[in-house]
């Protein structure tokens, strides 16, 4: 099957399932588990010539970098060397394939990976193993399977970009609970009004009207995160806009729960 054919059938099995959905609870609702089940699916397929799913988001789309190689390291330098120390246990919300998940392991004791992709999961297990690694399913709605109390850091980066404001906000509303200690988070996402924002957006509206699939980017803004974080009571510690133009990053500290 041609690489065009395989992306054709991805495409027609997740609006599938998102039909389905809807017709099931009555409502639309962005499918994110299908979508990402099914890129990693065809990953392989669509990308013969890369190792890892993730290798092919080099940042360059984001304004921040133009190889996969250039974009971990800004990952790595900015906003987990400083901020992860040797003892921690850390949750990643949203592993992927395990491109960040592969860097918070060399600085952390303990990582708790955390995705709605039961593939992306298995995807991320292949290239880490299981030394220092837990791997949780999560339904998007519930971080159920992390304990109370048990993480020294939150870790999210490339995956808010794909989530809806309101699932941002519910996820921030549990974190807490989670962290002990430092209680850091870092946590990325996209910013629709900045110049790349704005360009990724034109690109994808009139492919998303009536809802839309869950691998495109949702509509965010700095100022709404703001106004999240002010009302959930976390402490702002860095507010990045610059590193990655398209987006932000935010070191924020959660409230004692």
């Amino acid at each position: 099957m041609s690489l065009a054919r395989e992306g054709l059938v991805a495409i027609r099995r997740t609006a599938a399932r998102a039909r389905a959905a809807r017709e099931h609870t009555g409502a639309d609702r962005v499918d994110y588990e299908g979508a990402w089940d099914e890129y990693a699916r065809v990953w392989h397929a669509r990308n013969p010539k890369l190792g890892h799913i993730g290798d092919e988001w080099t940042g360059e789309h984001a304004g921040a970098a133009s190889s996969v190689e250039e974009y971990s390291q800004l990952i790595e330098d900015r906003y987990i060397t400083p901020y992860i120390q040797s003892g921690d246990a850390v949750m990643e919300i949203g592993v992927g394939g395990g491109k960040t998940a592969a860097l918070l392991k060399k600085h952390c004791a303990e990582l708790i990976c955390t995705d709605i992709s039961a593939e992306m999961l298995k995807a991320t297990r292949d290239r880490l193993g299981d030394d220092g690694v837990t791997y949780v399913k999560v339904n998007g709605i519930k971080l159920s399977g992390v304990h109370p109390h048990s993480l020294d850091v939150c870790f999210s980066f490339d995956t808010m970009v794909h989530m809806e404001p309101r699932d941002i906000f519910n996820y921030l509303t549990q974190i807490p609970k989670l962290m002990r200690n430092r209680r850091l988070c870092i946590l990325h996402h996209n910013n629709t009004l900045s110049e790349f924002g704005w360009k990724r957006f034109l690109s994808e509206w009139d492919k998303n009207l009536m809802g839309r699939a869950g691998g495109s980017f949702s509509v965010m803004t700095n100022d709404l995160m703001a106004r999240f974080l002010d009302h959930l009571g976390y402490e702002v510690l860095l507010q990045d806009s610059e590193s990655i133009p398209r987006d932000c990053v935010w070191v924020v500290r959660a409230p004692e729960r």
